[in-house]
């Protein structure tokens, strides 16, 4: 990963400013806080959210297959659903649409946001 992000013409996407990216980045600092000392997140729940942290954004909602993060996280598809739904009850994820078979989920940025 050293050198590819730094590249000159790499640079796309013109809402990658640093600035930018600090931010994103204080936001999943927070939220992952706020997740991981939460007594009522269960220790699925924890796991679906790190594994997810990593691929959802505050600003654009992803697909996810519930199928693929029981496949990769070893867990039974109900307790994925599980998990989901109570990250959804704490307002961590937010539920966008449908697409397919994938429900595509974003970060709730109003969490990400809020003074710790």
């Amino acid at each position: 990963m050293t050198g590819a992000a730094a590249a000159p013409g790499r640079h796309t996407d013109s809402t990658s400013s640093p600035l930018r990216i600090e931010a994103a980045m204080h936001h999943h600092d927070y939220i992952s806080k706020a997740v991981s000392t939460d007594r009522e997140i269960t220790l699925e729940a924890l796991r679906v959210f790190t594994y997810l942290s990593r691929r959802l954004h505050f600003d654009r909602s992803i697909p996810v297959l519930q199928s693929e993060l029981a496949d990769a996280l070893g867990m039974q598809r109900p307790n994925v659903n599980r998990a989901i739904k109570l990250l959804e009850t704490k307002q961590i994820l937010l539920r966008e649409s449908k697409l397919g078979r994938a429900i595509t989920f974003r970060l709730n940025p109003e969490l990400g946001c809020r003074a710790a």
